[in-house]
């Protein structure tokens, strides 16, 4: 009769099988493994890893999670756990964990990477900046880092920026397709950008003034009583519109730019920003800066559109 494998065997024989890929084998390993002690975070660590490389995430949430209650302070547990986290698209759950994570392992540039993903899909722009800038600076050859930057960046609508990161992401791998269709992008952006931006004033296309003053003057119609109201009706409806749509646009400007004013606030009296991550004054004054600049524009145009709107409708009072 055949001597049972011991928890060392199984476990020995459990990492050879993941080493080789052999995923099925592997995890039947384990499995006996645990069944010899339950107690090991370690085994439920490398369960975990075999249920994420077959895609059963909720399985290797169970194992993971085993881990960060057998062993707290074990970072990469809680790493892994985010990441996994991010594979469901549970974003809110994977920033709770991860911001745990890089509290524990505060030199793991995978922690920090991680964080910025979900970060990202959150669109929390001014947080997902400095966990991919830390997670450059703790592993400056990160292509994936620089990439998703340079899309955060994007999403901003700071081109210059967005290509500046796409640009290094292609110095690190030059055939990343990604990188390669986002820099054509912010390029195009850019370029867009300046030539509706000129110093030097513009030309007048002389067939253009002459298509206008070949066009009938249109006569001056009095509007009638019914015609009246209904105009005023109209333009009535069109302020509730826009007055709601500058509202959502105040909403969504609170929304984003609130997480760098609590940003920049904690940096005024604390060396870490209150998610962790190491930053300056000065970055976090640029985050708050970029922020603002995103929406500012749109809000100054919306403010005088009202204004013309309120002015039009106060000639038929």
């Amino acid at each position: 009769m055949s001597e049972t494998p011991s928890f060392e065997e199984l476990s020995k024989l459990g990492r050879g099988h993941l080493k080789a890929g052999r995923l099925d084998e592997a995890l039947s390993a384990f499995t006996a493994a645990a069944s010899l002690n339950d107690l090991d975070p370690g085994i439920h660590d490398a369960l975990g890893m075999v249920h994420f490389l077959q895609h059963n995430y909720p399985g290797a949430i169970q194992h993971y999670e085993r881990v960060t209650r057998l062993d707290p302070r074990r970072g990469s547990a809680w790493i892994n756990l985010g990441a996994v986290y991010n594979r469901m698209a549970d974003y809110p759950k994977a920033v709770e964990v991860l911001r745990r994570a890089v509290q524990i392992e505060k030199k793991s540039s995978a922690g920090y990477y991680n964080l910025g993903i979900a970060y990202k899909h959150l669109k929390q722009w001014a947080l997902a900046v400095p966990a991919y800038r830390e997670a450059i600076r703790l592993e400056p050859k990160m292509a994936e880092a620089y990439l998703n930057l340079g899309n955060v960046y994007t999403a901003m609508k700071n081109y210059t920026q967005a290509a500046s990161n796409y640009r290094k992401a292609l110095d690190l791998k030059p055939g990343l397709e990604r990188a390669v269709r986002g820099l054509e992008q912010a390029e195009n952006a850019i370029r867009e950008a300046k030539s509706h931006n000129n110093p030097f004033g513009r030309l007048v296309d002389p067939s253009h003034l002459n298509a206008a003053a070949a066009t009938p003057a249109v006569a001056a119609h009095e509007l009638a009583p019914d015609e009246r109201q209904r105009d005023r009706s109209q333009l009535h409806a069109l302020l509730v519109k826009l007055e709601d749509e500058f509202q959502g646009m105040t909403e969504s400007l609170e929304d984003q730019v609130h997480a760098s004013v609590r940003t920049l606030n904690k940096m005024l009296t604390q060396p870490l920003s209150p998610h962790g991550v190491s930053i300056s004054r000065e970055d976090a004054l640029d985050q708050f800066r970029e922020a603002r600049a995103q929406f500012a524009p749109r809000l100054a145009q919306f403010q005088a559109t009202l204004k013309q709107l309120r002015e039009h409708e106060a000639q038929f009072q």
